[in-house]
């Protein structure tokens, strides 16, 4: 297929040559979602500057499993000072063991999204923070941009492939304002990203696939519906309901049969679904958002740096708990780029590593 991208190779090549050399911690402990090697397990407990890292805990998308995760380590670990949520959901769950095990208040969270209970906890006092990327945005500017590629019209992208959307810390200070920015989006009147744009979608059909089920993906849903509604193409959110790869599958292959235009996708396990993004990608124009597969065919990368958001949960942790202390790390799947980076993030966070210099913003 005759590629629209417009390479800009006067922007910086970041994460994923910068985190090339970087040897990503591996799952740890209790509700893993597949079983840690030995050499693995010899990688925690992890000194990080004054802070241990005690181990990254999967649960593999099922909120039973993230709660008894936590309710297991504040068991095993009474002295644990901060618990943090890579993924929507393992905050809301981290704050429910919490609660069950009466230790509400006394161990510091920090969390990433926007999950209601997640903002409701910012509110109340029982998580410190958290670091919010901008799904309604992955969503608009997916469907922007493929409808603009659909059309024949370039779309600027730096060499290294990788449009990064900026992340933002939510703590108490604000927290009240963001809740008010996310009503406007639910109400359909989010802000029009590319108000000026002139281009007409007329008879474009898009996908855009997400990783599972939850509150973040029905704004980056809302952000679809903004766009397909201001440049007039059709666009269909599909939401895998277990969260796996067959899904994911599925919907690629559906979405090559019925000739779309353009799909985006959230690789759940991407060094396994090379295959399949490949294959889509040559019968049509497939993006990835969210989470990369950088060894596909893609045609770019839109969504946070998520290295630098973990470095932004770094940051807050060292904050809540300034003179260290045991730390556990809360995740859905490791197999996830998204997952990695930002566990790779707050680990260097935490032991004052400099940040890559590709990464330094000038």
């Amino acid at each position: 297929m005759r590629s629209n991208v417009l390479w800009n190779s006067s922007r910086l090549p970041v994460l994923a040559c910068v985190l090339a050399g970087f040897v990503f911690l591996a799952i740890s402990g209790c509700g893993s979602s597949k079983q840690p090697t030995a050499s693995e397990k010899e990688r925690f407990p992890l000194q990080a500057g004054r802070y241990t890292v005690l181990g990254i805990l999967t649960d593999n998308q099922d909120n039973n499993k993230a709660k008894e995760n936590a309710e297991a380590t504040l068991l095993r670990h009474p002295e644990i000072k901060c618990m943090v949520g890579l993924w929507s959901a393992n905050t809301p769950m981290i704050l429910a063991a919490l609660r069950s095990s009466e230790r509400l208040g006394d161990v510091a969270v920090v969390g990433f999204d926007e999950h209601p209970d997640t903002l409701n906890g910012i509110a109340e006092g029982n998580v410190y923070g958290t670091v919010v990327q901008n799904p309604y945005a992955f969503g608009y500017r997916s469907v922007q941009w493929l409808t603009m590629l659909a059309k024949g019209q370039a779309v600027d992208v730096p060499e290294s492939s990788l449009i990064y959307i900026p992340h933002r810390r939510i703590t108490e200070d604000n927290v009240q304002q963001f809740r008010n920015e996310v009503a406007r989006m639910k109400k359909g009147e989010g802000p029009l990203l590319a108000p000026d744009l002139d281009l007409s979608g007329d008879g474009v059909r898009l996908a855009y696939i997400t990783n599972s089920t939850d509150p973040f993906w029905t704004l980056a849903e809302d952000g679809c519906e903004r766009a397909a509604g201001q440049f007039g193409c059709d666009v269909d959110v599909q939401m895998p309901s277990a969260g796996t790869i067959e899904e994911q599958k599925r919907f690629l292959e559906s979405n090559v049969a019925n000739q779309l235009d353009g799909i985006a996708i959230s690789p759940i396990d991407p060094e396994n679904q090379v295959q399949m993004i490949n294959e889509a990608c040559d019968a049509t124009t497939v993006i990835c958002q969210d989470s990369d597969a950088p060894k596909s065919k893609r045609q770019f990368y839109l969504g946070t740096s998520n290295y630098m958001a973990g470095r932004e949960a770094g940051k807050l942790i060292k904050e809540i708990v300034p003179d260290g202390g045991e730390i556990m790390l809360f995740v859905g799947k490791l197999e996830v780029l998204n997952a990695q980076e930002r566990s790779q993030g707050i680990i260097d966070e935490l032991a004052d590593k400099p940040v890559p210099a590709a990464l330094q913003t000038p």
